[in-house]
């Protein structure tokens, strides 16, 4: 059973009652297509990407107390630390599609989660802002299919942006990876978008937030399309370098397909990891960036492999952290213990 009709009204409710909310959202296609619909929906508020962790940490308290909003929605986070929590008085909606959590002790707190209802159910935020808003029908699809589902509402994209699709598509991988893809292109340009710093990510999200179209984008026909369209190709060519170092160390009789890489600027483990579980879906794909003494995974795995269970298993006894999906989640080691945890991910899948 999904977020219900009851649980939708509440929020919208919530939102269309405030005056000033303040939005913290993940960095990635789905957390940033989810906050665009709530943002151009109420045409007010602030938004705040929470880069770099699943968590909203305590250190965003200042965000709070410095912009004084009457309603925080948090979208597309898995983990909250309680001292954000304890430190914050303000009405808080949180809604989100990772593993639940009870936040009954907080009585200011409204948690919105399809798996509470169905453990199975893990629909994408952005799925839920587009039915609690509307839209725009675009940006909602691709923020779904970045996210790997298939939304209910393809069908009624379809008639609106069907030269958007290929020709020919089974399953969502299709329209991620298919170079015929403009749904695909797009997600990569949004997500390409969200890299470098706070300040940098804002610019481009707020830009998006300005877009009336993709087309707008994808044929550069405004300044809006051609900012994101030109950062997305300055990127471009940085992660297709990579992708080919990431094939060229491909081992077909290696379960696991481990490529890490040195950049102190940016990270593009989750792009990078997408498209190789793409291209071998039989592996354990395990892509990580090193930078200030870690190792930060994206790890993937086409269904052959359950990785919460290994991730809490290959955890115990380092200094790191992880969770996520059943078959996507995001980690983190020290350096000191990086062989360590990647032996134990080899032991889990023996």
């Amino acid at each position: 059973m999904p977020v219900t009709d009851k649980e939708l009204t509440e929020i919208k409710a919530a939102l269309d009652a405030s005056a000033r909310p303040l939005f913290f959202f993940d960095d990635d296609c789905d957390g940033v297509t989810s906050f665009v619909q709530l943002y151009r929906y109420k045409k007010d508020g602030r938004g705040v990407p929470v880069k770099a962790s699943p968590v909203l940490e305590e250190k965003y308290v200042r965000k709070v107390e410095e912009y004084e909003p009457d309603l925080i929605i948090i979208m597309d986070k898995p983990v909250v630390e309680e001292e954000f929590f304890d430190k914050v008085q303000t009405p808080i909606i949180w809604l989100d599609h990772h593993k639940p959590h009870d936040v009954s002790k907080w009585k200011n707190v409204s948690y919105y989660n399809p798996r509470i209802h169905d453990d199975k159910d893990n629909l994408p935020t952005t799925y839920w802002a587009y039915k609690l808003v509307g839209g725009p029908l675009w940006l909602a699809t691709v923020g779904a299919v970045a996210d790997w589902h298939l939304p209910d509402y393809l069908d009624a994209f379809k008639e609106e942006y069907g030269d958007l699709l290929p020709p020919a598509y089974n399953k969502v991988e299709d329209l991620l990876f298919n170079e015929e893809s403009k749904v695909g292109k797009l997600a990569r340009i949004i997500s390409f978008n969200l890299k470098g710093t706070v300040g940098d990510t804002m610019k481009s999200v707020l830009v998006l937030t300005r877009i009336e179209t993709p087309y707008e984008i994808l044929g550069q026909t405004t300044p809006r399309g051609k900012y994101l369209f030109k950062k997305y190709q300055r990127l471009a060519d940085k992660y297709d370098a990579l992708l080919l170092r990431a094939k060229e160390e491909f081992n077909e009789n290696d379960p696991i397909l481990l490529f890490t890489y040195e950049d102190d600027q940016m990270s593009l483990t989750s792009d990078l990891s997408n498209e190789l579980l793409y291209l071998y879906p039989e592996h354990l794909i395990m892509i990580a960036r090193k930078h200030n003494g870690e190792y930060k995974y994206s790890l993937r795995s086409a269904g052959k492999y359950a990785i919460p269970p290994m991730l809490e298993k290959a955890l115990e006894g380092v200094e790191g952290y992880g969770g996520g999906h059943t078959y996507a989640c995001g980690g983190c080691v020290k350096e000191r213990d990086n062989e360590k945890f990647v032996e134990a991910i080899r032991a889990e899948l023996k």
